[in-house]
């Protein structure tokens, strides 16, 4: 029986099934370990997500300007249906999502080269690199994975008829799009695979109405939001993606910071990508290739995939244009193409490669299963139970060392909780039992978000002397000096004791391992 055709049968899916839910257990375990979000990427999730799903929730607009309103309104829909704290809404979304991620990774690597590889395959994408930890975190990271591939598994897959196909592509791609603006590269891929791939096999006026059923279904898909986001910022694309570009291309200007210091510091300079582009077009268009480079060095070598995959991978992509060139396999690399062409507009983070880091799985694994033929092209005698003993040795020996190094990943993402954001949470409960709605200075927003008072950005002052007069023309009522602020505000360095606090500042909650103090202003001082 053709490997392809396996798939229509239910008893092949025993296997995925199978470690879908050891995989399912596993992270389980894990999210019962995670009570709080980390002071990394699950920043955005009580500065932007947790905030926004209380906004729409409410019928309110919601406020970031980076990404669309996809995840806060799924989870606040998940909150209102569950009735779940909204974080435990966020996590669990990610660990179900990458489960389900794992068996997306099967179906699309099983159509594309055969069932063993699609096992393959799954197996080594939910162990990859940050992908575990990720599957634990309440980000956008797994809910746009997921989009991404359910849509390229629902495209390439005759389960419907060719038009339905096409219809839920496009909404898909949609859903992607309001999730993260850079979902754009689906509807962009699909329709080279249906004008120019010629994928389903049509005409040239079928493949015409094809390419506008996708636009239609994924504007009738996104309008809602394009009309909103007019209505309330006076554009149907407004975004402030431009910011992450002027970090990357103009690093100097804000000494090389990609995080919110460096992007708060460009509001005043840039107000469009327009701007951005025109600053220094010179520049940009002289970085972005090197750029490209680096993202496809580290694509291989950081910590996306394990580097045995990311070789065999890149060795994959050449064995398929030299020896298994189909529409299909060729649409699913111009996707991937797309997609790091995109993401090399910006600096590099693992977690926005997760989608590249699926199409490495399944290739690496082929690249593996094609080393038998290469020897036996070179005149080696195989033997055919050797034969099929090698590719199922490299796929262990990648799984083992992804695994390995996977598993470290998440034991320091799950050693750094910042605990001591809870203890003060319940300070700042005891000490104001009305619920009056405090400002709070912090570089991170998880104290004021979790207390339910207002996040004022720690201002980037030079000295303790600037913070005084910063603090002489503001409202606030606590500063909280911890490890993010000591280490981003080298200046201040002598809050994080006590003892060498000035005394216009008043330590009423101490933290000593780690450190985490608020400060009451003198004006303030109880």
């Amino acid at each position: 029986m053709d490997e392809t055709r396996k798939l229509n049968y239910w008893p092949a899916f025993v296997l995925p099934i199978v470690i879908c839910l050891a995989h399912f257990i596993i992270l389980a375990y894990l999210a019962n370990r995670h009570p709080i979000g980390n002071f990394a990427t699950e920043t955005d999730f009580y500065h932007f997500y947790a905030p926004d799903a209380e906004r729409i929730s409410h019928g309110q607009f919601p406020t970031n300007t980076f990404q669309g309103p996809g995840y806060p309104a799924l989870l606040a829909l998940i909150t209102k249906l569950t009735g779940s704290d909204i974080f435990a809404a966020g996590k669990w979304l990610s660990v179900i999502g990458a489960v389900i991620c794992g068996l997306l990774v099967f179906l699309l690597f099983g159509r594309l080269f055969g069932y063993w590889i699609g096992i393959g395959a799954q197996a080594i994408a939910i162990v990859s690199g940050e992908f575990p930890q990720f599957s634990l975190n309440a980000t956008t990271d797994v809910l746009f994975l997921l989009l991404c591939l359910l849509a390229l598994v629902i495209f390439i897959y005759p389960w419907f008829t060719m038009r339905l196909r096409v219809g839920i592509g496009g909404v898909l791609c949609g859903l992607a799009y309001l999730t993260r603006y850079n979902g754009v590269f689906l509807l962009l891929a699909f329709i080279i695979g249906i004008l120019f791939l010629n994928l389903f096999e049509q005409n040239r006026r079928l493949r015409y109405q094809l390419t506008a059923i996708v636009l239609l279904t994924f504007l009738v898909t996104v309008s809602p939001w394009l009309y909103a986001n007019y209505r309330n910022r006076g554009s149907l694309f407004y975004n402030t993606n431009y910011l992450n570009l002027a970090t990357e291309f103009y690093p100097e200007l804000v000494a090389g910071k990609t995080n919110q210091d460096g992007t708060r510091a460009l509001e005043q300079k840039f107000q469009s990508t327009a701007d951005v582009l025109r600053y220094d077009p010179v520049r940009v268009i002289s970085h972005y290739p090197l750029n490209l480079y680096e993202t496809l060095r580290l694509s291989v070598w950081d910590s996306l995939v394990e580097e045995l995959v990311g070789l065999l991978a890149l060795l994959g992509i050449i064995l398929v244009l030299i020896k298994r060139r189909s529409k299909y396999l060729a649409f699913i690399l111009i996707t991937g193409a797309i997609y790091i062409l995109m993401i090399a507009l910006t600096h590099w983070e693992t977690r926005y490669c997760f989608f590249v880091m699926t199409l490495y799985s399944g290739l690496a694994v082929y690249a593996a299963t094609q080393f038998t033929e290469l020897l036996r092209s070179r005149g080696v005698k195989v033997k055919k139970l050797l034969g099929a003993a090698i590719p199922v040795f490299m796929v262990t020996v990648m799984w083992a060392l992804s695994f390995a190094e996977s598993r470290l990943d998440v034991e320091r993402f799950l050693a750094g909780h910042p605990l001591e954001i809870l203890a003060a949470r319940d300070y700042l409960s005891g000490v104001n039992p009305q619920g009056r709605r405090m400002r709070i200075v912090a570089r991170k927003p998880h104290l004021p978000y979790l207390s339910h008072n207002e996040w004022i950005f720690f201002p980037q002052v030079k000295s303790i002397d600037e913070l005084r007069l910063w603090v002489e023309d503001n409202e606030i009522d606590y500063i909280a000096i911890g490890r993010r602020e000591l280490k981003e505000r080298k200046e201040l360095t002598p809050l994080g004791d006590p003892k060498n606090a000035p005394r216009w500042l008043k330590a009423v909650w101490v933290n000593e391992d780690p450190v985490f103090i608020l400060y009451k202003p003198e004006n303030k001082a109880e």
